[in-house]
Order: structure tokens, then C-alpha cells, then sequence
């Protein structure tokens, strides 16, 4: 299981799923996040993903009390 995790880490992009079990919420709360741009994305070809880094910085954000 950790290596999973280390595996995602050092991807570039994911999708909405791996996003959402990166940040412990659900799809749905990614989605909202986005349409708020709250959380930066790309759109390739019919795929959202999101940068790992992105996820990263709204997390950092989060622990500082504040919103991003």
C-alpha cells in the first residue's frame, strides 16, 4: 500500500479519483473544488487531471488555517 502511494507521488498528474483519495474527500468535493478554482486543472484531450504539486500547495494552504 505505501509503495502505491509513493508511486502516485511521483507522478506528475492524476485524475479526479487519485486526487480525491490524495486529500481523503470525495470525487465530488474535487469537482467542487474546481469549479470554484480552488484547485487548479488541465483538461487533456476529454481527461481533467491535477498537477500532484497543486494537491500538494491546497493541503499546505489548509494547514496554515486559511483557504487557498
Amino acid at each position: 500500500m505505501q509503495s502505491d502511494a509513493r508511486e502516485t507521488r511521483d507522478r506528475l498528474l492524476v485524475d479526479r479519483i487519485e486526487a480525491a483519495r490524495l486529500l481523503s474527500v470525495s470525487p465530488g468535493t474535487v469537482d467542487n473544488l474546481r469549479r470554484r478554482g480552488d484547485l487548479p486543472s488541465i483538461k487533456i484531450g476529454a481527461r481533467r487531471l491535477f498537477r500532484v504539486a497543486d494537491l500538494d500547495r491546497w493541503i499546505a494552504s489548509r494547514m496554515e488555517g486559511g483557504r487557498p
